[in-house]
């Protein structure tokens, strides 16, 4: 049987591009396991503890690549020898060409002493080479992310609500109270800028923009 295994590490994070690789395989959504959390502790990770407990002799788990197994090549390491104990096949889709090498050296064990270790010391370089690559190319795209808002925000593009965003709709609500001491509603301006919960000198800059937009003199 094969099933197939999705994880991030943060819930704004997105599953789609793993589970649609998975989908365009053939996987059936009861034989995809998916969740959102860290790579810090496998018992903490529920989907993944459904898994192994349905997992047989002879079954395969596929994931898009190792680095969801853990977050260093010790800890993947672990996992796939646990795993081969139990006669579990792992397929990686990013590093496939390591796939038949996993197989032979912990499933199969086709090796004398000295040969299973310079197995053991290659595939703890491929797998850190793979995982640091992994990383790398994570933080590349977070910095181009990054990047891509920087310039965004350049342009004048807005992204949710800001703190400024709040202040402005306080402003819109106390400020007029400031303006009439006659008013049974009046506020002081140091009121104000206490119940809109900004500085003097955002206040101040609220204060040009309200008067620009509404001709106040």
């Amino acid at each position: 049987m094969k099933y197939f295994y999705a994880r991030v590490s943060s819930a704004t994070q997105n599953l789609d591009r793993q589970v649609k690789l998975f989908k365009e395989m053939g996987a059936d959504d009861r034989d995809i396991f998916i969740e959102k959390k860290s790579g810090k502790n496998f018992e903490d990770r529920i989907e993944w503890q459904n898994l192994v407990a349905r997992l047989r002799k002879g079954d395969t788990v596929v994931i898009k690549n190792l680095d969801r197994l853990g977050r260093n090549a010790k800890e993947v390491r672990e996992v796939l020898i646990n795993l081969a104990k139990d006669q579990i096949i792992v397929e990686s889709i990013d590093q496939a060409y390591l796939n038949n090498f996993l197989k032979d050296k912990l499933i199969n064990r086709e090796a004398d002493s000295l040969a299973e270790a310079m197995l053991n010391a290659m595939l703890d370089t491929m797998l850190e080479v793979d995982l640091l690559r992994a990383e790398w190319e994570r933080k590349e795209l977070r910095k181009r992310q990054e990047e891509g808002i920087k310039r965004a925000l350049e342009k004048g593009t807005k992204f949710g609500r800001t703190r400024n965003d709040e202040f402005r709709e306080k402003f819109k609500e106390y400020y007029p109270l400031t303006r009439n001491k006659d008013s049974e509603n009046y506020i002081p301006v140091k009121k104000a800028i206490e119940l809109i919960g900004c500085s003097t000198g955002m206040f101040q800059k609220l204060k040009e923009e309200y008067l620009n937009i509404f001709k106040y003199s």
